[in-house]
């Protein structure tokens, strides 16, 4: 796929129901908006895109996020207070607990399994996520074509 600015991505669809990897972009080096425009385009596609290898900062996952459009704040802390000071619109997720304090928003391992945003009239359009640290053989993450599913129902349930 070529950008307007003459970079290029690889889009490799995963050939399942969704999903596509993003080859060929550092994120941290602030690619150029037809990169950016690019990859919006392959996620409109493809539904869950994963670009590997990728080492941000918060000021660039933050940056990358807002390209596609508003954050939606973290759910509520029952500690009064973000969980990331600095940048209180990231959720952390972590199963690490400091002092009987967990040190993300799910607690530690109390998430086993969850929709994201489904009990709102107005989903938000994606989540970025970015792993940090994934213990081995853990961190599975799942995703559903809801388009696929919508479109196989006989027509005489909807």
């Amino acid at each position: 796929m070529t950008t307007n600015n003459a970079a290029t991505i690889e889009v490799v669809p995963c050939g399942a129901a969704l999903g596509a990897e993003i080859r060929g972009v550092d994120l941290g080096a602030a690619p150029p908006a037809g990169v950016l425009d690019a990859i919006g385009a392959a996620w409109d596609e493809h539904l869950v895109l994963v670009l590997r290898g990728q080492r941000l900062q918060d000021e660039q996952l933050l940056a990358f996020s807002r390209h596609f459009g508003a954050l939606d704040p973290p759910g509520a802390n029952p500690y009064g207070e973000p969980f990331h000071k600095r940048h209180p619109e990231l959720n952390v997720i972590s199963n690490l607990v400091e002092n009987g304090r967990p040190q993300g928003n799910l607690g530690d391992g109390e998430a086993v399994w969850h929709a994201d945003m489904t009990y709102v009239d107005r989903p938000p359009r994606g989540a970025a996520l970015y792993a940090l640290e994934i213990p081995p053989g853990q961190g599975d993450t799942w995703f559903a074509n809801m388009y696929a599913a919508f479109e196989a129902l006989p027509a005489a349930t909807w």
